[in-house]
């Protein structure tokens, strides 16, 4: 709203028409920013809220008092006229008329109804329904206003100060503070009024324009130790200080204190004391305020902004003139790096408690200063004091699942001018010790050769870096790096690094139950108890009363052969739940985008950032605990109920002796996985599998990188291809899930808008790698985005064109612009999928037959035949999926002119998806037909279809094809155990993930209640002989015991009734799960 002008005297000017003016005593008004100014040149703030469209200014302020529609009312009053009956604000009494909107310049707002809502109408407005629009029709307004403030505005006349009265038209010295208000000030009254906040925003009035000024300029000196006020035995010396105080850099001039109201700090202490942390410890001249370096070290975590980049926007907020060179601004980017760090280190110190202890601060724990998860089981916080009584069979509940992995993005260079400069508390947070660990990995040598990710340290460029990646381990479900869970790679994913990091971060474990995912854990498990115990004694488990089991991430596991996910596959691993155990690669994520500024960092500088971020990653992770697990566990109960169904449907039709013998094998094999038969596969001898064929196409792309034919870059052009094919599969799934369907249900839909995600962020990593494998590949996406119809909508994830090898024009020549030897290795892949598609194909059609016939000669009622018709359903789904996997590989094999090579590949219709001869047929079908046909003939009905004899049958070309089984009983027997097995597995595993989240609901608020009495017992004890230190330790750890139980109770009522009991009488009796 516009204020009234103060004329000479201290007397408004007319009032904006809702309003009248002050006739007894003076005011100016400011209504937004809560104060008027009255005529005894005092600021005298309002003691309600205040708002410029409900209220007029009083007609008599002489004692305070309003005179309102409602009754009289003054600022004291505990309730203002205008609320009506019910204490609500009774808005219409005092919106002022639509002819006074007009005179104001306000107009009145357009209402419509809205449609969108089935069966609700209700009035909107066209500000909250199209915000643009209306502000487009204003631009000029705005305009008009943001010059209007470049100037005197209401002053333009008779300039006068706000506080004094006096008139300023034959002074040339007269200031606004861009803080305080857009109103006038004289320089008397300006310094009085800042005597306790020297780092305002000052603007001095030219004659002309308003000009950049300052406090100190204008003659304040800032009393230290005094918030301001004055001092009895102040400093002689007048010194100056530059502060940071966001968004702008500051020039104070300040005196320190030496009375005894100090205590006699030193200037340290008092800077500090006064909220400036001071850049040196000694006699400073650069400070930033605890909010600036609060705010950065959010920026920073949050936002992934620089400290160069910072100082930078607050040298242009305070003189953006000074990057020309005409003035200088003080060079304040190495002291904020410093500063900044050390904030965050001391802001670790004091939240991890070790300010409450009377031993001091430093030294700490290992691992005392990471943020654990909330979520995961810990003895003594969150778990029952009987949980080691629970029945077996419902351990898992009480099982740690991490995640371990490396990332070669987080490199550091070394520096010609290194200093040493080590991290602040190493091994006190997320870092391994650094001494022990670099002791246990120089002498390391590994020989082993047989995964890409172990050829690390002799495919990538290591010339001049001292840190070529890092390895951490995850918490797989919540994505919480463990405390001692990170270590530094020097010469690539080594099992002596990986080991070291591993049992690092399980110090402490007391647990019976332990699985860790890991890309190449089916090689790194082997021999995992000899290599433990050439670590520190101190690292050691006791694997005679742990259970240890190691499983492939659910992404990484496509790179490994057909055996080995089925061996090592979480899907198949007892008690993990639906964990993908790709945790670890989400947090990769988040951390990469910090490897260009911790590259060329110092070591200390370069650990400490990663800490960091790693540390508001994890307390952002337990803050969404809340939300994440409610959407999990939603989902969760949905898919297992359909999972329970779908998987006592397919035990129908399978004879109770034959699922014994089953079941044995599947305990066998869960028992002893490495040795054991594999209940989840099926044999495929007749054919190579896509496993081996990759395989064979990394050995030949080494090959040809040592030939120098092939680029080395940091993911093989083997695993790029191998992406590509998945991201088709993913694809192909959403768009199967979509297909004929108007309406997805609520879980579904969330389910496609993850895949939707998935695709997106593996796409944006393939399109990375596509430049450089090949080459025209940029360009020719970028035509055909060119040539799309802009008018359209962007095309769905599902949708968008991979431009496989395959893919490219053939006018680019035979290697279609793709690296030496890349399309060759597609079509190797491509024809690996087809004859893999075509194995599952004939295997699921195997499955089909037995449920038909079993249905036939089993299941009667309309109940029944329609779950029975739900099954064969799913199965015949998924004989089409392998179909059109067949088909995509094939057309990839069309479309790059090689198909002449591979004959026996051929195309694939949907009549040939069937069993062999009438294998498909009962005799009751065959008399129906015969009835039928008799019928027809004799003009009763129209004659059905002319099947063939047996006799004239064509076996389809799927079942002499390579690979087709040949032991069509024994094969049959097998489709249906695979079928079944996986079943069974998908139940037990969505069983189990109900019971997780479950539990971690429980376990999130009994941490938290932990956690609360924990600071509640750290705010009693002894921390200094300071008593205002002791004060603060108190009042800062009741707060946080009150910040933890407010949290506990929100997620109780949040949860309530999801929450897991930790008693119920089937976990600690006899029973068996499900």
């Amino acid at each position: 709203m516009s204020l009234p002008r103060q004329k000479k005297g201290g007397r408004p000017s007319a009032a904006p028409a809702w309003a009248t003016a002050a006739t007894s005593r003076t005011a100016l008004y400011s209504a937004d920013r809560g104060f008027y100014a009255s005529g005894t040149s005092k600021l005298q703030e309002e003691l309600t809220s205040i708002s410029s469209k409900r209220r007029k200014l009083n007609d008599d302020e002489s004692s305070d008092v309003q005179e309102t529609p409602g009754g009289t009312w003054h600022p004291g009053a505990s309730r203002a006229p205008w609320y009506g009956e019910d204490g609500c604000d009774d808005e219409m009494a005092w919106l002022p008329d639509a002819s006074v909107r007009r005179e104001s310049g306000e107009e009145s707002e357009e209402e419509f109804e809205d449609d969108e809502s089935e069966g609700v109408h209700r009035k909107v407005y066209r500000s909250s329904k199209d915000p643009m629009s209306l502000w487009r029709s204003r631009i000029q307004l705005y305009v008009n206003e943001l010059l209007r403030f470049r100037g005197l505005a209401d002053d333009i006349d008779d300039p006068c100060c706000a506080r004094c009265g006096v008139d300023l038209k034959l002074s040339t010295e007269y200031f606004k503070c861009e803080d305080c208000g857009p109103f006038l000030q004289c320089s008397g009254c300006l310094l009085e009024a800042h005597q306790t906040t020297p780092l305002h925003v000052i603007k001095q009035w030219t004659g002309s324009w308003w000009k950049k000024s300052s406090l100190a300029d204008i003659g304040l000196v800032y009393q230290m130790g005094h918030g301001g006020w004055e001092c009895s035995y102040p400093t002689s010396t007048v010194r100056e200080m530059t502060v940071l105080h966001a968004p702008y850099i500051h020039r104070v001039r300040f005196r320190y204190c030496k009375c005894n109201r100090s205590d006699y700090a030193s200037n340290i202490q008092q800077l500090l004391r006064n909220g400036w942390y001071p850049a040196t410890g000694i006699d400073p001249e650069t400070c930033a305020t605890f909010q600036t370096l609060e705010s950065f070290r959010l920026y920073s975590v949050a936002g992934n902004l620089n400290a160069r980049d910072f100082v930078t926007s607050l040298e242009e907020m305070s003189d953006v003139t000074a990057r020309t060179g005409m003035r200088k601004l003080p060079e304040r980017y190495k002291q904020l790096q410093r500063m900044s760090r050390q904030w965050a280190f001391l802001l670790r110190l004091v939240r991890a408690g070790r300010g409450h202890d009377p031993d001091g601060a430093l030294p700490a724990k290992r691992g005392e200063l990471a943020v654990i998860c909330w979520a995961c089981p810990y003895e003594n916080r969150n778990l029952p004091s009987n949980w080691r009584d629970i029945n077996p069979a419902y351990r898992f509940i009480y099982m740690l699942l991490l995640a371990l992995d490396a990332n070669f993005r987080l490199k550091n260079r070394l520096r010609a001018n290194e200093i040493d400069d080590p991290p602040l508390g190493p091994g006190l947070g997320y870092w391994v010790e650094p001494e022990p660990y670099r002791d246990h990995v120089k002498n390391y040598t590994s020989t082993c050769i047989a995964f890409a990710a172990l050829l690390q340290k002799d495919t990538r460029l290591t010339t001049g870096l001292r840190v070529l990646g890092v390895g951490g381990c995850v918490c797989a479900r919540h994505e919480i790096l463990r405390p001692n869970g990170l270590g530094d790679l020097q010469k690539g994913e080594r099992y002596a690094n990986m080991d070291y990091i591993v049992f690092s971060a399980l110090i402490g474990f007391t647990l019976w139950w332990l699985t860790l995912s890991y890309d190449i854990g089916c090689q790194w498990n082997v021999k995992l108890r000899d290599r433990m115990a050439k670590l520190p004694s101190h690292l050691h488990l006791d694997l005679e009363q742990v259970k240890v089991q190691c499983g492939l991430p659910v992404w990484h596991a496509g790179s490994h052969n057909q055996e080995c996910q089925n061996t090592h596959s979480l899907s198949f691993k007892p008690g993990v739940g639906k964990t993908d155990g790709e945790g670890i690669e989400r947090m990769w994520s988040v951390l990469n985008p910090i490897g260009y500024a911790t590259k060329t960092a110092g070591v200390g500088v370069w650990a400490d950032l990663i800490e960091e971020h790693v540390d508001h990653h994890n307390f952002r992770k337990n803050l969404s605990l809340g939300s994440v697990l409610s959407a999990r566990l939603k989902l969760a109960e949905a898919e297992r109920d359909i999972q329970v169904e779908a998987f006592r449907a397919a035990s129908e039709g399978v004879e109770d002796e034959v699922m014994g013998e089953w079941l044995k094998m599947i305990n066998i094999f869960l028992q002893r996985p490495e040795t054991s038969p594999s209940p989840y596969m099926l044999e495929m001898s007749a054919c190579v599998s896509e496993a081996q064929v990759r395989l064979e196409v990394r050995k030949e792309e080494e090959r040809l990188t040592q030939e120098g034919r092939m680029p080395l870059q940091g993911q093989s052009a083997t695993a790029f291809l191998v992406a590509g094919i998945l991201i088709e599969d993913i694809k192909a799934r959403i768009i199967r899930e979509l297909k004929g369907t108007a309406l997805v249900a609520g879980e579904r839909a969330n389910q496609i808008e993850e895949w939707r995600h998935t695709v997106l962020t593996k796409l944006a990593r393939f399109r990375e790698l596509q430049g450089l494998y090949m080459p025209a590949a940029p360009a020719i996406i970028e035509e055909a985005e060119a040539r799309r119809d802009r008018s359209a909508a962007s095309p769905r994830p599902e949708h968008i064109k991979l431009w496989m090898p395959s893919e490219m024009p053939s006018l680019l020549g035979p290697a279609r612009g793709c690296v030496g030897g890349l399309l060759d290795m597609e079509m190797k892949l491509r024809v690996a999928q087809c004859e893999n598609s075509l194995t599952l194909v004939r295997a699921r059609l195997h499955a089909k037959r037995h449920l038909i016939s079993f249905r036939n000669a089993n299941v009667t009622g309309q109940n029944q035949s329609t779950k029975a018709r739900t099954l064969i359903s799913e199965v015949g789904e998924k004989v089409t999926a392998s179909a059109n996997r067949y088909r995509r590989g094939r057309e990839a094999l069309v479309a790059a002119g090689c198909l002449e090579k591979f004959q026996h590949l051929r195309e694939l219709k949907d009549e040939h998806l069937q069993m062999s001869g009438a294998a498909m047929e009962t005799d009751a079908e065959r008399t129906d037909a015969s009835t039928a046909m008799k019928i027809g003939a004799l003009g009763g009905g129209k004659a059905p279809r002319q099947d063939q004899g047996s006799s004239m049958q064509v076996i389809s070309w799927i079942w002499t094809a390579p690979g087709a089984l040949d032991n069509e009983e024994k094969d049959l027997h097998d489709s249906i155990r695979v079928e079944w097995s996986r079943a069974l597995a998908r139940r037990d595993r969505w069983t189990e993930e109900v019971l997780l989240l479950k539990e971690e609901m429980r376990r999130v608020c009994a941490y938290l209640e932990w956690q609360a009495d924990w600071w509640k017992t750290k705010s009693s004890g002894q921390v200094s002989s300071s008593r205002e230190v002791e004060a603060g330790a108190r009042a800062f750890a009741l707060k946080q015991s009150a910040w933890h139980l407010e949290l506990r109770t929100f997620l109780q009522n949040k949860w309530q009734g999801s929450i897991g009991e930790a008693n119920e009488p089937n976990m600690y009796s006899a029973g068996v799960m499900i």
